[in-house]
């Protein structure tokens, strides 16, 4: 069985503004700030930030710096992601580019693939498929992990291991009710090769990953597994040896003899 892993680099490289720094720049956040809101005054002076991962961390931070009442904390949470939402509904419908390798993994992966695991909100994948003619497909096999915009069902927030203030733990995704309901953990193992595109497998979703590549650094499996990343880059590549080093314990060498890993630069056009 092969498993597609779909992340927000997928639609970034489709060409779509859905990055936190585009956030970050829209009318929407903008709002939010003009309205006081205090978890956005406290982003909108992070300059460092520019991507998913940085929020989640900042939020941390924020919850124990924070001197507003907890309910005010949660409205100010809660009226972000609404703003999130109403960005990414926009973004999702922005041109799609047909040459990006996000793309050209669609068409080239698609049809062997046997289940899609996408960890964004946006209807990206399927406006791909219907320009492919492989909607119906796509759709047989797709599960949205965090929710998605159509629904208004976002999981959205920091993982089990952030250390927020004891108050604060609305923060944590596993405390939306939607958490939890994919089927993803009883695929991830070692008998099903994967596809990554856009998808760290970093510390924001720990959870899903670290277990899955260790067991893969320690156990060898006679049917050798393939798991092919798409990364950004040459930071994309030391950012996913970084990933592998910590997830085996310093043990990529014999990660790499037990498993057959390929990884492709998906800022190469060729």
């Amino acid at each position: 069985m092969k498993i597609m892993i779909i992340g927000n680099g997928f639609d970034l490289n489709l060409g779509l503004k859905t990055s936190y720094s585009d956030f970050i720049s829209s009318d929407f956040f903008k709002s939010l700030v003009a309205e006081n809101n205090s978890l956005a005054v406290y982003l909108a002076k992070q300059n460092e930030l520019n991507n998913w991962v940085d929020i989640e961390q900042e939020i941390t931070k924020y919850s124990t710096q924070v001197q507003a009442q907890d309910t005010e904390v949660e409205n100010d949470f809660e009226a972000l992601k609404t703003a999130l939402m109403a960005y990414l509904k926009e973004a999702q419908e922005g041109e799609i580019n047909h040459e990006s390798k996000a793309f050209q993994m669609m068409r080239n992966e698609i049809a062997t693939t046997d289940k899609i695991y996408n960890f964004n909100y946006t209807n990206s994948i399927f406006r791909v498929a219907e320009m492919l003619k492989i909607d119906i497909a796509v759709k047989r096999k797709h599960f949205y992990i965090h929710g998605s915009i159509e629904n208004k069902d976002i999981i959205f927030g920091v993982e089990d291991t952030a250390k927020v203030h004891k108050k604060h733990k609305f923060f944590k995704k596993s405390h939306n009710e939607n958490f939890g309901k994919s089927d993803i953990m009883n695929f991830l193992n070692m008998n099903n090769d994967l596809v990554v595109f856009g998808h760290s497998f970093g510390i924001t979703d720990s959870s899903y990953f670290a277990d899955y590549i260790h067991e893969l650094s320690i156990i060898k499996n006679k049917e050798n597994p393939e798991l092919k990343f798409f990364h950004y880059g040459k930071q994309g590549y030391k950012e996913l040896m970084a990933m592998l080093d910590e997830y085996t314990f310093d043990n990529v060498s014999k990660f790499k003899t037990y498993i057959n890993l390929i990884t492709c630069d998906s800022s190469k056009n060729n």
